[in-house]
């Protein structure tokens, strides 16, 4: 199965259920952008959607109208995600330049209804009101947000002042929360639950394997993650650098696990990461959580946990939807399992290529760069069938050979992240459960509409956007 960004794209004549002449007489003419996107889907997509040479998702794309992207928003809302992430066209397909691609997300933020109030680089007046909440419903969202709980004083006092509508009073005091010990409920009741942190107990490494594994240093791991959160959101960083970051926080056990030198005790400390660490892909707790398999700690027929080896599959689809946000691509009906009892990765990549390793290529690299991180996230060059192999191509067909490559990729992309991040903090503000889930069309809308406000992003300005939203 091949991954096809627009692939639930549902358009024609028919379908949209109007009258060809009346809609004649009453469309307006296309503007520049809109044939430019017109001419890109024709190019790029119509190839394997024209019903002849029909992609495996069974979507036409012969026939395209920029105009009529409100009639199907949910359509194009995973349309924009996987144009976004770059995931479309699949692999082996002609690919248009970066920018045809920005001109096309463009066209279809219009399209969607995003407007862009704030441009990168142009001067924003910080001191002037800004438009949405009262004060009073700012405070409110504001410490539900940030503290799960209710407004301080500070706070109120101003928000009874009408001054939280102020750009740079709510910038201030977002940073004074942040800095305070009530924050550390945004990491425990989002963050964790939304990169699946909550389920890292459940990840049980195999002792067979890993003798040296206990409790204690998997609470170690948790704590790292944790400990570098909070540091990122009390120093107002670019949300881009949970993945880039070069430091990270551990103390000797988790060091020694890491193979750092020259940290000594219990406490933890911050120390520079090698670049095979940087950023939340070097850290134990994500490492070990994605290594599980999905069904659980129950054991093969052998005797053995399922998680006793790394999953590509597993790790790979982790990145996609909480880095690039795209949603993954549908199991192929009949598709052979592997044999869990087995070491994984050798399995996927001897695959046949239909039905398996042609929809593969498309996100298994992903998860190959990871594969010199063992199930509970120490480094290795050999694993329980020989030598490590982290070698793949992406899906734009640039070669990888491990998670610094992984990485350099991934960060040519960061509206992606962006967007993945503010989508599901405004989930969670609105009191939605917290999960990786594609998001809804009006949330999309929302989250670009708050990036171009928050130019250059950063976590203030951000939670500042989610919190002036009604």
């Amino acid at each position: 199965m091949r991954i096809v960004a627009v692939a639930a794209i549902l358009i024609g004549v028919l379908a949209c259920g109007f009258s060809p002449l009346r809609a004649a007489q009453e469309k307006p003419e296309p503007s520049a952008a809109g044939t430019a996107a017109s001419q890109t889907v024709a190019t790029y997509c119509a190839g394997c959607h024209n019903g002849v040479m029909r992609s495996p998702s069974g979507v036409l794309l012969d026939q395209f109208d920029p105009a009529r992207i409100s009639e199907n928003r949910d359509a194009w809302t995973r349309a924009y995600r996987q144009i976004q992430a770059g995931t479309m066209p699949p692999v082996g397909a002609a690919r248009p330049d970066r920018q045809t691609y920005d001109a096309l997300l463009t066209s279809i933020e219009a399209g969607l209804g995003a407007k862009e109030e704030r441009r990168q680089g142009v001067p924003v007046d910080r001191a002037a009101p800004s438009p949405g909440a009262s004060g009073q419903e700012i405070a409110a969202r504001l410490a539900r947000l940030l503290w799960s709980g209710e407004p301080d004083t500070s706070l109120l006092d101003d928000a009874k002042s009408n001054r939280l509508t102020n750009a740079e009073t709510l910038e201030r005091q977002i940073t004074r929360m942040l800095n305070d010990g009530r924050a550390s409920a945004l990491v425990e009741r989002f963050f964790f639950p939304w990169l699946g942190l909550d389920q890292l107990e459940k990840a049980n490494p195999d002792k067979a394997f890993f003798p040296d594994y206990d409790v204690a240093l998997r609470a170690a791991m948790a704590k790292e993650t944790e400990l570098f959160l909070l540091s990122q959101l009390r120093e107002d960083r670019d949300p881009i650098e949970l993945w880039s970051a070069n430091y990270t926080f551990l103390n000797e056990p988790l060091a020694r696990h890491y193979g750092v030198a020259g940290v000594t005790g219990a406490e933890f400390r911050r120390v520079s990461s090698a670049p095979e660490r940087a950023g939340l892909l070097g850290q134990g707790s994500i490492l070990m959580v994605t290594s599980r398999h999905p069904q659980g700690t129950a054991s093969s027929s052998s005797g053995r946990p399922e998680n006793a080896y790394t999953s590509p599959a597993n790790r790979a689809l982790w990145v996609r939807r909480h880095y690039l946000g795209a949603t993954p691509p549908m199991p192929f009906p009949g598709a052979q399992p592997v044999k869990p009892e087995l070491p994984i990765t050798p399995q996927t990549r001897t695959l046949p290529d239909q039905p398996c390793a042609n929809c593969h290529r498309n996100f298994f690299p992903l998860g190959y760069a990871l594969e010199n991180f063992d199930p509970i996230g120490r480094w290795r060059t050999r694993d329980q069938a020989g030598p490590v192999d982290a070698s793949g191509t992406f899906v734009d067909g640039t070669p990888t050979d491990g998670v610094v490559q992984l990485r350099r990729v991934l960060l040519l992309r960061p509206d992606a992240f962006r967007t993945t991040i503010t989508e599901q903090l405004l989930a969670y503000a609105d009191g939605r459960p917290v999960s990786a889930a594609r998001m809804p069309p009006d949330t999309l809308v929302r989250a670009r509409q708050i990036l171009h406000s928050a130019a250059p992003a950063r976590w203030s300005t951000v939670i500042a956007g989610i919190v002036r939203t009604p």
